[in-house]
C-alpha cells in the first residue's frame, strides 16, 4: 500500500492559484483558511474588483453599461452601509472608472466565450495535473475572459496602481491558466481608475517547474505534521494583507 501524501493525509483534494499564493506568502493565513477552515471575508478592495468586473462582462456580452453600473453600486452601498469608513464607501466610484479603462482593451475584441447553464452566463473552468515527487494533484481555476478565436486568455486585475511587470503571484496564475488551456497565450489586464497595462506570462514553463517546487515543499510540510504542530511552528506574518479585516482569526488561531 502507498504511503499517504501530505495533501491526502489533510484531506486536501486539489489546490487553486490563490492556494498556492497564500501559501507561497503567508502560509499562517492558508493553515487557517484551509486546516481549521476559518473564513477570510474580503476586503474593499476585493470587493470593488469583483463589481467592476461584473459591470465588465456584462457590458461586453451586451447588457447596459450603466444598469449594471447602477446594480453594481447599489450592492456595494448594501454590502458596506455598516461596517466600513467613509474613504472605503467613497471608493465606489473606481467601479465606473476602472470597468471604463478596461472596456477601453477590451471592446475592439468582441465577446469573450462563457460557459451557459440553466444557472446563466459561468466561467470557464480548467484542471491541470500537477506531478510532484511521489503525489499527483489538480490544480483547478476559473477563467475571467476566454478568446477562443484569438488563443487567448484575459484575467482582469483592478488596482489603484499599476505594476509595472508581472507579480510572481500573478506569473503563476497566468501559467496555470495557459498550461491548462492548450498553451493559449495568457494576459494580465491590470485597470486602475485613470489608466490600464497588459502584461503577458513569457516564462509559462519557466514560471511552472518554480510552482513544483512550491508545492512539493508545502507537500513534504504537511507530510511530516499534523495540523496543531503546522500551527504552532508555522511564522505568522501579522501585516499580510489576508488579515486585513481578520485579525481576530490570527489573534484567536496564533495568539498575536
Amino acid at each position: 500500500m502507498s504511503e499517504v501524501n501530505g495533501f491526502q493525509k489533510h484531506g486536501l483534494k486539489h489546490s487553486s492559484p490563490s492556494s498556492l499564493n497564500m501559501w507561497a506568502s503567508a502560509p499562517c493565513a492558508w493553515i487557517a483558511r484551509y486546516l481549521f477552515d476559518k473564513k477570510l471575508s474580503f476586503g474593499v478592495a476585493a470587493q470593488i474588483g469583483v463589481l467592476t468586473e461584473t459591470v465588465i462582462v456584462d457590458t461586453l456580452c451586451g447588457a447596459s453599461f450603466d444598469e449594471s453600473l447602477t446594480a453594481a453600486k447599489k450592492k456595494f452601498l448594501k454590502d458596506n452601509a455598516l461596517n466600513t469608513s467613509m474613504k472605503d464607501r467613497e471608493r465606489i466610484d473606481d467601479i465606473e472608472a476602472m470597468a471604463n479603462q478596461a472596456l477601453e482593451y477590451l471592446k475592439p475584441l468582441g465577446e469573450p466565450e462563457f460557459k451557459h447553464t440553466i444557472k446563466g452566463r459561468e466561467q470557464q473552468s480548467i484542471s491541470l495535473l500537477c506531478n510532484g515527487d511521489g503525489w499527483e494533484l489538480p490544480i483547478i481555476g476559473f477563467l475571467d475572459l476566454v478568446y477562443p478565436k484569438e488563443g487567448l486568455i484575459i484575467d482582469i486585475k483592478t488596482t489603484l496602481r499599476i505594476p509595472s511587470e508581472l507579480s510572481p503571484a500573478h506569473a503563476r496564475q497566468g501559467a496555470i491558466y495557459s498550461k491548462a488551456k492548450g498553451n493559449m497565450a495568457c494576459k494580465m489586464l491590470y485597470c486602475s481608475p485613470k489608466k490600464y497595462a497588459v502584461h503577458s506570462v513569457d516564462d509559462v514553463n519557466g514560471v511552472l517547474a518554480e510552482t513544483k517546487t512550491i508545492l512539493n515543499r508545502q507537500e513534504k510540510m504537511l507530510r511530516l505534521h499534523d495540523k496543531e504542530t503546522l500551527k504552532e511552528i508555522i511564522p505568522v506574518a501579522s501585516d499580510s494583507f489576508y488579515w486585513m479585516n481578520d485579525y481576530k482569526i490570527r489573534k484567536d488561531l496564533y495568539g498575536v
